[in-house]
């Protein structure tokens, strides 16, 4: 284009001549505007000069147009109200226009539960989404940079990088998890009553070394002893060897209210170290202010108080 109007031109302007040309009014003009009327002439005057037409011509009641300024006001205004709605809506969430995988890892107490209840919000909210729940490894914060994992939730742990950010969730109880007929047939017991039977445990890899977790870690430093038959990442696992044994499993309150039928759970009385635990969702730090994964927290936040 050997005269190209546009390339030097303020866009501002463009904005200034639209509302002009609706108004025909300096006056109105300069209160949409937030400029002085003075302005709004000085600006309409480097619009004459750019296109070399006088745009606005005065009358006693305000301004008539002229052929050309009518031409460019029909062929400008679809663009800046295209314009206008790409600034106002962008940045803006709707989960109905997620596509590809929502990938959460969590921790082994807390997958069985939790993992149903999000992919039955996020079926219907997110209909071209698939999600995927993993177990949470070592590996996971990593992944997070990486968007291989969009949002881990676990139990609260001192975060080995400063990249991750950590999300309050809630407080959870720990349980003692026995079968309904199981012979121990009180709703509390002391850690030394429920020590007369065999356990279950559920490990979490992310936390413990091999076949050395928490809660023996605890039962130890009491001077106790702890009889371990069975273990497994898998709380699954423990849940179906639990309901055909009289073997006792340490597990969350919310596994046996969402998971648990045919499972009771024993409230300990005096094992404070473990009676409640933190848990918390925990994102890459570029993300903290994402949309896509605030909307997450914020569902995982309210299934957890569910």
């Amino acid at each position: 284009m050997s005269n190209d109007k546009f390339k030097n031109l303020d866009l501002n302007l463009l904005k200034l001549f639209s509302v002009v040309y609706q108004q025909r009014n300096l006056k109105k003009s300069s209160e949409l505007l937030f400029i002085s009327p003075p302005a709004v002439s000085q600006n309409i005057n480097k619009l004459r000069d750019h296109f070399e037409d006088e745009l606005f011509v005065k009358t006693p009641k305000g301004f008539d147009t002229t052929p050309f300024a009518d031409s460019l006001f029909s062929a400008l205004s679809p663009a800046l109200t295209y314009l206008s709605h790409a600034v106002n809506t962008h940045g803006e969430f709707e989960p109905s226009e997620l596509d590809g995988t929502i990938t959460v890892d969590m921790g082994q107490q807390i997958i069985p539960w939790l993992s149903p209840m999000m992919f039955e919000q996020i079926s219907v909210l997110c209909p071209n989404v698939t999600f995927a729940s993993h177990n949470m490894t070592t590996a996971t914060p990593a992944m997070m940079k990486t968007d291989q994992v969009d949002i881990a939730v676990q139990f609260q742990f001192s975060s080995t990088t400063k990249d991750i950010y950590e999300l309050p969730l809630d407080d959870v109880s720990f349980v003692a998890v026995v079968r309904e007929d199981h012979p121990f047939k009180k709703e509390t017991a002391t850690i030394e009553e429920l020590l007369e039977y065999d356990f279950a445990l559920i490990e979490m890899p992310f936390f413990n070394t091999f076949h050395t977790s928490l809660i023996e870690q605890v039962i130890a430093k009491k001077g106790l002893d702890i009889n371990v038959v069975h273990r497994s990442t898998s709380a699954i696992s423990i849940r179906e060897i639990v309901l055909k044994t009289d073997l006792i499993a340490p597990a969350l309150e919310n596994f046996v209210q969402h998971c648990g039928e045919g499972l009771r759970a024993i409230k300990v009385t005096n094992f404070e170290e473990l009676t409640t635990l933190r848990l918390c969702a925990y994102i890459h730090k570029k993300n903290r202010k994402s949309k896509k994964h605030l909307w997450l927290y914020e569902m995982i936040k309210s299934l957890i108080n569910t």
